[in-house]
């Protein structure tokens, strides 16, 4: 078995009750077989707390006002404290550690829904690296497609390559990938897979010369790669609309929406341009703060593509994926801006932290969210005649 995990992965540790907010409410918290086992078996008083606040049908802790049943006013857990840290279910022990797990083969991440992951994946300022481990674990699927998940892996690679060569400005690199994913698409649509490995040449070859610019087809040239043109107008706000119908995970997340609406796509067109080329005079990509913040879409582009992108071998919704990694950058940018606005135009890192960590709880903490968010993006973004299996 080999074990896959950016270099920055062992770096965390729980802030427990410093933390800006708390991993235990907000969600449903699943409890494994083996935790349950040993739940049943507590005695005495907190053995009788215990078992009434366990779900013992849908297997995970009851909540009161959408806090975990054991979330006590310090946002500290009374479970820890009674039972200490062996008592933990998976969930709880585990988090914000995230597996995804493919045939001999477990890629390690941290969420970036947890606050302090958040901040270790945003100000890492070097980019970054993977680190691989062996074991002697087998394992065992059933069923998997190793020729395109090989595949996958290799067209990682090379998005890996694009996204973080910091002489390219981040929306030549994100127009690069965009259309890298979406050849890779078409070519599965059409049953040419025989042709990626000379696609991914053609890409690298581009990257080599210097010349990636010719390798984005003249839909993606007609969208623009500058900083102005980062922000479409009409197609966020749709895609706010998308957001406002996902399940809400935190009451707070409407002001979030909310703020976007009110500053952003109430007024003109026009109105929305001269706001973003301004945030991007004094913060972004046409400001002195250029570098620090193209390093911070780099960092989490390699987040979602890193967590997501290999996936696509289960469902074949290569597109959708590098779609998420690209929408989800476009969005914290978007409410970052709003922020900006509602602080007298000013910013900091903590700003940067908890939009992002507050995106990620609603939008990857969410099987449904997740799912309908996908689905909507290889509706609007895959190459055409693309289609989703149930269609």
């Amino acid at each position: 078995m080999r074990y896959l995990k950016p270099h920055f992965y062992d770096k965390f540790v729980c802030t427990a009750g410093d933390c800006p907010d708390t991993c235990c409410a907000g969600w449903q918290i699943m409890i494994d077989d083996a935790s349950l086992e040993k739940y049943k078996n507590v005695q005495g008083e907190f053995g009788k707390r215990l078992h009434g606040s366990v779900n013992w049908e849908e297997e995970c802790f009851c909540q009161n006002e959408r806090r975990c049943a054991f979330l006590n006013d310090e946002n500290l857990c009374d479970l820890y404290k009674a039972l200490g840290p062996d008592a933990l279910c998976d969930t709880c022990r585990l988090y914000p550690r995230h597996t995804e797990e493919f045939e001999g083969l477990r890629e390690l991440s941290l969420s970036l829904s947890c606050p302090e992951a958040a901040k270790i994946i945003l100000s890492c300022k070097e980019p970054v690296r993977f680190l691989e481990e062996e074991t002697d674990e087998e394992d065992d699927f059933d069923e998997f497609d190793f020729m395109m998940f090989s595949r996958l892996e290799d067209t990682r690679d090379v998005l890996f390559s694009v996204l973080q060569d910091r002489n390219l400005p981040l929306t030549l690199r994100m127009a690069v990938c965009e259309q890298l994913a979406e050849r890779y698409q078409i070519c599965m649509e059409e049953g040419r897979e025989f042709e990626i490995d000379d696609l991914l040449q053609e890409c690298e070859r581009h990257h080599r010369e210097g010349t990636l610019r010719e390798f984005i087809s003249e839909s993606l040239s007609e969208k623009g790669v500058d900083a102005a043109s980062f922000h479409q107008w009409e197609w966020q706000k749709e895609e706010l609309q998308v957001l406002y119908g996902l399940e809400r995970l935190r009451p707070e997340w409407d002001q979030v929406l909310d703020g976007a609406e009110k500053w952003l796509y109430q007024g003109s067109k026009e109105e929305y341009f001269k706001i973003c080329e301004e945030f991007h005079r004094m913060y972004g990509a046409l400001s002195s703060h250029k570098e620090e913040w193209e390093n911070l879409g780099e960092q989490l582009l390699m987040f979602f593509v890193y967590t997501y992108f290999c996936g696509a071998v289960y469902d074949d919704m290569v597109c959708s994926k590098l779609e998420l990694a690209l929408f989800s950058v476009r969005w914290i940018q978007e409410f970052l801006i709003v922020r900006w606005l509602e602080n007298g135009k000013k910013l900091s890192m903590q700003d940067v932290e908890e939009l992002s960590w507050r995106y990620a709880r609603e939008i990857e903490h969410s099987d449904d969210n997740l799912n309908a968010l996908e689905d909507w993006l290889f509706g609007m973004y895959a190459p055409e005649g693309c289609m989703l299996e149930d269609e």
